[in-house]
């Protein structure tokens, strides 16, 4: 396995394909302190075992395909997914992240754009793409942009559910507020 240079700094550990963090982790040369781990799979994939991703402070491991769009049953990233991997980088917010996928260029990149857009720009996508990040000014990446959108789409809308609901004494209000949202196209079903 040949190691292409891949991003490091003060957020990322790195950001992989899978047989580079295989070799990075069974040699030891990741430094698994104050680090946590996003693995991901293709759902026709298996996960790794708990000895792959023990060492790490915190892990999670998802599955889904690379693709922008769905094709069949090829799906894009479920809801549930984003939201996971959402609340695991808001969790995690004080660590650095090591992230893998196949490649270690496409949906790994998406979700280390939402690490550096939630840590950096608290979830703000103007505000990042104003600011920008790392990710997206380095040449090993293509990040898919829909695993990106949906994680931190599912922050956002969250944000205005809490912004629109925290005026709303019953939970009849609440529900009206997230009609509206969702009527709007502001809110995923």
């Amino acid at each position: 396995t040949v190691i292409k240079p891949y991003l490091r700094n003060e957020l990322f550990e790195g950001i992989v394909g899978k047989s580079e963090y295989i070799k990075l982790y069974t040699e030891d040369f990741i430094d698994t302190s104050n680090i946590v781990l996003i693995s991901i799979h293709d759902p026709d994939s298996q996960k790794f075992n708990d000895d792959m991703v023990s060492r790490f402070q915190d892990s999670i491991q998802v599955q889904f395909w690379d693709i922008e769009e769905t094709i069949g049953k090829y799906e894009i990233i479920s809801d549930e997914i984003a939201e996971e991997l959402r609340e695991f980088i808001n969790k995690n917010k004080d660590r650095r992240f090591f992230i893998h996928c196949h490649a270690g260029q496409s949906r790994s990149a998406g979700v280390g754009m939402a690490v550096e857009c939630i840590v950096k720009y608290n979830g703000n996508k103007y505000d990042y793409s104003i600011g920008g990040g790392d990710i997206t000014s380095h040449n090993r990446y293509s990040p898919n942009m829909v695993v990106y959108d949906k994680i931190i789409g599912g922050w956002m809308f969250r944000e205005l559910i809490e912004m629109y609901c925290c005026c709303c004494s019953t939970q009849q209000q609440q529900d009206a507020v997230v009609l509206k949202l969702q009527s709007m196209k502001f809110w995923m079903a």
